[in-house]
């Protein structure tokens, strides 16, 4: 009995190390709401900002007309979405998350203006002697955007000894480059209260 109970303790501890010793890693979905941890930005607020302003471009009125289905102009992003917040966020992310669901739901089409001089580039490189011109890609093709999707984030932040109140403004519009005029705005705004002894 003994002699079983101390093989039984053996190979426990055996398997304890092991399994202490193993290289593997746990991964654990993260769920939306688990993103929250204070009153700054969030993932969550990413996806519900650009969910709502996807939606708002999709039922835009200059987007059903017939004069955008004939013409299909191409989009282009702004660099960055205007940062007046006084937190470090990663605009861009927000305008290519929008852009992509765009794309990927015909809503609008895209030239990417960040790969426009590596374009140049290759196609300056393939009228050379190094590349064989019948095969190579034709200058004069670049489709200008006639339209630009832009905006701004903004907040106002309260706080003081027990509470952090953080209210946030993001405003889009698309504007047409020929004219200027805005076709489309839209702002989503939200606010969030954390108590300083709950989160950080």
């Amino acid at each position: 009995m003994k002699k079983t109970l101390l093989v039984f303790v053996l190979v426990a501890i055996s398997s304890l190390f092991w399994v202490s010793c193993s290289k593997g890693k746990t991964v654990k979905s993260v769920t939306a709401g688990e993103t929250v941890t204070d009153a700054d930005w969030s993932a969550d607020d990413l996806q519900k900002v650009s969910k709502y302003m996807i939606d708002s471009i999709s039922d835009a009125k200059f987007i059903g007309s017939a004069k955008y289905r004939q013409e299909k102009p191409r989009w282009m992003l702004s660099q960055e979405l205007a940062n007046d917040s006084d937190e470090h966020i990663n605009t861009r992310v927000i305008m290519e998350k929008i852009r992509t669901k765009l794309i990927n739901n015909a809503v609008g089409i895209f030239i990417d203006d960040q790969a426009l001089n590596e374009a140049l580039k290759q196609q300056s490189m393939q009228q050379s002697d190094l590349f064989d011109n019948s095969k190579a890609a034709q200058v004069g093709k670049i489709v200008g955007a006639k339209l630009i999707l832009r905006g701004r984030i903004s907040n106002i932040r309260k706080k003081d000894a027990q509470t952090d109140i953080n209210f946030y403004n993001i405003t889009l519009q698309i504007v047409d480059l020929e004219t200027t005029q805005i076709l489309w705005t839209d702002e989503y705004e939200m606010g969030r209260a954390a108590e300083k002894g709950t989160f950080r």
